[in-house]
């Protein structure tokens, strides 16, 4: 008999619990779009009342003390929300215009009164997201711009965007040029106001090639981006490199000849100074 009124008591208690745990002032949704950089926007705050009585004198304060939002206009506060009915907190957010991307936490507190009487304010937090796509910018230099010369391309990448390029990779497509090294990179992440280089070894094969690279990376959303770069470069003819002074002239014909004459007057001139000295000694 004494374990079963333990038992009931304790089932009692269980379910008193549970009722104070039920029983609330709770939010019941935050009606939000993502937020872009500098974006301004109406959100909405759902608070319903499952208490068993009326809430009065109802207020709810957010709190963007070191986060990236600031409360423009709000309509933070209600008169009375009736018991197991709902009312909504409509407040005016803007997002900083230098916001990185994420999701962020809002602190609130929730203040009303049962009776006249003024209840513990309830703390909590819900997230605001701001979202951020990357803006890239393609850019290419060549070294030793030469049709026939061994040379190099360079693919440089500047993130102008205030979201991360995420998983980057770059394939090159020949067009013009013959690649000597592998035709793919991984560049990994390209974070906002950064950049990246990447140089390739390569023959031009002819002028004006085009640098062709299939660009593939991830966004805010972790979305799948592939983009397609077509990059004109220069490249020139070796007369046109001569005239530029872009290359030496190739001197070694000259140089050859040069030695070669060298070389015969040397001998001539030693032939007639041999003939001389016989001569000599001959007595002619």
């Amino acid at each position: 008999m004494e374990k079963r009124i333990k038992i009931l008591m304790s089932t009692f208690f269980v379910l008193v619990l549970a009722l104070g745990l039920t029983s609330a002032m709770v939010v019941k949704s935050v009606d939000a779009n993502n937020f872009q950089p500098g974006n301004t926007q109406d959100i909405s705050v759902k608070i319903k009342n499952t208490l068993g009585s009326d809430a009065k004198d109802i207020s709810l304060i957010l709190d963007t003390t070191g986060i990236p939002f600031s409360i423009i206009d709000s309509d933070d506060s209600i008169n009375i929300i009736y018991s197991d009915d709902t009312e909504s907190f409509n407040f005016v957010v803007k997002a900083s215009s230098d916001a990185k991307a994420g999701s962020y936490q809002i602190p609130y507190t929730l203040s009303y009164s049962l009776n006249n009487t003024p209840q513990t304010p309830k703390k909590g937090t819900f997230s605001l997201t701001i979202e951020a796509n990357p803006e890239l910018v393609y850019s290419a230099s060549t070294d030793t711009p030469v049709v026939g010369s061994h040379g190099k391309i360079s693919l440089n990448i500047v993130n102008q965007g205030l979201g991360d390029a995420k998983f980057l990779s770059v394939t090159i497509i020949p067009e013009g040029y013959t690649l000597l090294s592998g035709s793919k990179v991984y560049l990994g992440t390209i974070s906002s106001d950064d950049s990246q280089s990447e140089s390739f070894n390569v023959v031009f094969d002819k002028q004006d090639p085009i640098l062709t690279a299939q660009v593939t990376y991830k966004n805010f959303d972790n979305q799948l981006v592939n983009k397609i770069v077509n990059l004109p470069l220069t490249v020139y003819s070796k007369e046109e490199a001569l005239k530029l002074g872009l290359v030496k002239p190739d001197n070694s014909l000259f140089y050859v000849l040069s030695i070669g004459l060298i070389f015969g007057a040397w001998m001539i001139t030693k032939k007639i100074r041999k003939k001389k000295r016989l001569n000599k000694a001959q007595g002619k």
